[in-house]
C-alpha cells in the first residue's frame, strides 16, 4: 500500500512506494494537474529493484511508468520528469534522450528541458564526473497553467536597454530588482 503524506497545501499529495503499484491502487477517475517524478537511478541502491537492470530493461520499465503517469494526467496537466544518465562500461547514455519518445508517442509536448547542475556526486577517473541531471517539462495540451512571475530570475543587469529595439527594456521591467 502506498504511503500517503498530506503536505501543507490541501490540494497536494505526496505518494511513496512502488510507482506502478501505487498508481494501480488509486481510483481510475483520479486525475492530476501536476506530476513531478524522479525515478530510481538503477545503480543498486537499497530501495531499487533486486538487481540492476540493463539499459533496455530500465528504459522499458520507465516507459511503463510514463504510460501509467500519463493516464493519470488531467487534460490540462503537466509532467516534470527528472533523470540523469545510465553508465555502462564507461559509456554514458543520456536518459532524457532515450525517454523523449515515450512522452511524445503519448501526445505530450515538451515545454522545457532544464539542466540541473550540482557540485556533488560520484567521482570518475576516466571521464568528467557527472554533475548534472535533466528535468523535462511536458504538457498534455496547449491549455496548461504556468506562472512565470513567482519563479522569474532577477535580471543580471537591471535597467539594461536593447540596442536593436531603440532603447526598450531588454527584460521584464516589472521584475527589475534594482
Amino acid at each position: 500500500m502506498a504511503k500517503k503524506t498530506k503536505e501543507s497545501r490541501p490540494n497536494s499529495t505526496l505518494l511513496e512506494g512502488d510507482v506502478l503499484k501505487v498508481l494501480n491502487d488509486l481510483p481510475k477517475s483520479q486525475k492530476y494537474n501536476l506530476i513531478v517524478s524522479s525515478p530510481p537511478y538503477n545503480i543498486g541502491k537499497n530501495y531499487e529493484k533486486d538487481s540492476r537492470l540493463s539499459l533496455e530493461q530500465y528504459v522499458k520499465w520507465l516507459d511503463d511508468v510514463i504510460d501509467a503517469l500519463v493516464k493519470r494526467l488531467s487534460r490540462t496537466g503537466s509532467i516534470c520528469w527528472q533523470v540523469g544518465t545510465y553508465i555502462k562500461d564507461g559509456e554514458t547514455f543520456p536518459l532524457d534522450i532515450y525517454l523523449y519518445d515515450s512522452f511524445k508517442s503519448r501526445g505530450l509536448r515538451l515545454r522545457n528541458r532544464i539542466v540541473w547542475k550540482f557540485n556533488f556526486g560520484l567521482h570518475s577517473s576516466k571521464r568528467f564526473s557527472g554533475r548534472y541531471e535533466t528535468l523535462m517539462w511536458f504538457t498534455k495540451s496547449d491549455n496548461y497553467k504556468f506562472n512565470l512571475d513567482p519563479v522569474r530570475v532577477p535580471q543580471l543587469y537591471p535597467g539594461k536597454r536593447h540596442s536593436a529595439k531603440k532603447g526598450n527594456a531588454s527584460g521584464n521591467p516589472s521584475r527589475d530588482f534594482s
